[in-house]
């Protein structure tokens, strides 16, 4: 179901912006084919024959919009939110939407290998409005031996690695990088990238889906046909060399912790699009909301319960939580909780 395709209610609310709170959505579930459903492990409610590849928690995309669930505005989208709060929400941004997209992501079979476009590039090519695709994982679930693709092997030109996909050599190219539990890779525009089975991801990203597929394993879709392929597109945007990308691309992971053993708030990333902190916590902690328009929280592990000036909200683990900016500063109360915080 499109839910932006649903209209608002049409009863009357009145609620100044300082009347704000930290919002909780109802999940969208994406049953694309290579999902399963290890959502599960984090509290979705999944069954157990169901295929879910991900989770949308805050979308403001025109594909499927989030609806709020708790409190005096539950039912209400995030559009609606958007255009009626304005800067107490979310900064201004050029299409008028929220600014980024989270969601979770299962891969229990490997997703295609794809890459995104920039800002200016889906602008010219995609629906009036659309975004390029800087998105970033917090791996989540890794089992022995995981691995990503992530970028080309070096010295392949556009040239070279047209002829390997015209071959059906693309594979020799790929870049592959084991990866962890607890790893965090930031993708720039450009990046030829795939996220491999058995994998669970947290994705943040621009609110953005154009994503052009170069190479899909020569599985087929649900309807026994090869899934489409964007070879031209794909090869327009890809950045190469990769060597030079991938200098680029570590240089983006900004590693700082602050706090005890027990007690860290680790920066993974600040770039234009997004920023991300990973708090790890045993005990009581404040959430600053400074110049900050939100904070979005999503809580990898542990529960507690966010305390505000007017009410508290509680959270446990899967869950995705908005602060908007007019909720002011607040503080967590837990036991043990790991959390991602993205702010803008």
């Amino acid at each position: 179901m499109i839910v932006n395709k649903q209209k608002e209610s049409k009863r009357r609310i009145i609620l100044k912006d300082s009347d704000l709170y930290p919002f909780k959505f109802t999940e969208i579930y994406k049953p694309y084919i290579w999902g399963g459903n290890n959502l599960r492990k984090i509290g979705k409610n999944i069954k157990n024959d169901e295929t879910v590849a991900e989770s949308w928690e805050i979308s403001d995309h025109d594909e499927d919009i989030s609806r709020v669930k708790n409190g005096p505005l539950a039912g209400k989208s995030l559009r609606w939110l958007v255009e009626t709060f304005g800067e107490d929400l979310c900064p201004k941004t050029g299409n008028g939407r929220f600014p980024v997209l989270i969601k979770y992501i299962d891969a229990n079979r490997r997703l295609s290998v794809q890459v995104h476009p920039d800002d200016d590039y889906a602008g010219a090519h995609e629906s009036p409005g659309e975004l390029g695709k800087t998105e970033c994982w917090f791996v989540m679930d890794a089992p022995p031996g995981a691995e990503l693709i992530m970028g080309l092997q070096k010295g392949i030109d556009k040239q070279v690695f047209t002829r390997m996909i015209a071959e059906n050599r693309i594979e020799e190219g790929l870049n592959r990088l084991a990866v962890f539990r607890g790893d965090f890779i930031f993708i720039k525009t450009g990046t030829v990238h795939a996220i491999l089975e058995g994998i669970m991801v947290c994705e943040i990203q621009e609110n953005s889906d154009t994503t052009y597929r170069l190479y899909d394993w020569g599985r087929k879709g649900r309807d026994g046909k090869p899934r489409p392929l964007h070879v031209e597109k794909a090869l327009d945007v890809i950045t190469f060399p990769r060597s030079e990308l991938y200098e680029q691309y570590m240089e983006e992971i900004v590693v700082d912790y602050a706090g005890d053993e027990k007690n860290i708030s680790h920066t993974l990333v600040r770039c234009p699009y997004f920023n991300i902190d990973h708090l790890k916590y045993t005990r009581e902690f404040d959430i600053s909301i400074n110049e900050s328009h939100f904070n979005a929280l999503n809580i990898l592990d542990g529960s507690g319960s966010i305390h505000y000036a007017a009410g508290h909200v509680p959270f446990k683990k899967g869950e995705t939580i908005l602060i908007p900016r007019s909720v002011g500063n607040c503080y967590i109360k837990t036991s043990g909780v790991e959390m991602l915080k993205t702010f803008l």
